[in-house]
């Protein structure tokens, strides 16, 4: 394809579907095909939001986030309560206080 080339919705999205079945990397098939990177890319977004692809997931990071609780040393009472969790995206995690550590582990790892 040439630089500065305007391409059509048609020939973009052939370029796609051709760039999937290559299993090369996007900047490969754009050498390749001599196709500017930033062109296909735009061509990419809009081929996924009117085929109703899914866009790629985010790359996240798994971090750990402190949890201070008042009087965590001392084992809380039988029947006292509940240990409410709310995660950054709105999430609630509640179960009672007496859960052992062990148990709460492996209901935050789920």
């Amino acid at each position: 394809m040439r630089k500065y080339q305007r391409h059509s919705k048609e020939e973009m999205y052939l370029a796609i579907e051709m760039w999937r079945e290559s299993g090369l990397s996007q900047l490969q098939f754009c050498k390749l095909e001599k196709l500017p990177k930033a062109t296909f890319g735009y061509w990419l977004k809009k081929y996924r939001d009117g085929k109703g692809q899914p866009k790629p997931a985010p790359k996240t990071v798994n971090t750990f986030i402190p949890v201070e609780v008042p009087g965590a040393m001392e084992p809380p009472a039988i029947g006292t309560g509940q240990l409410r969790i709310t995660y950054p995206n709105g999430v609630q995690l509640a179960c009672p206080a007496s859960l052992s550590m062990q148990q709460l582990k492996t209901l935050i790892n789920l």
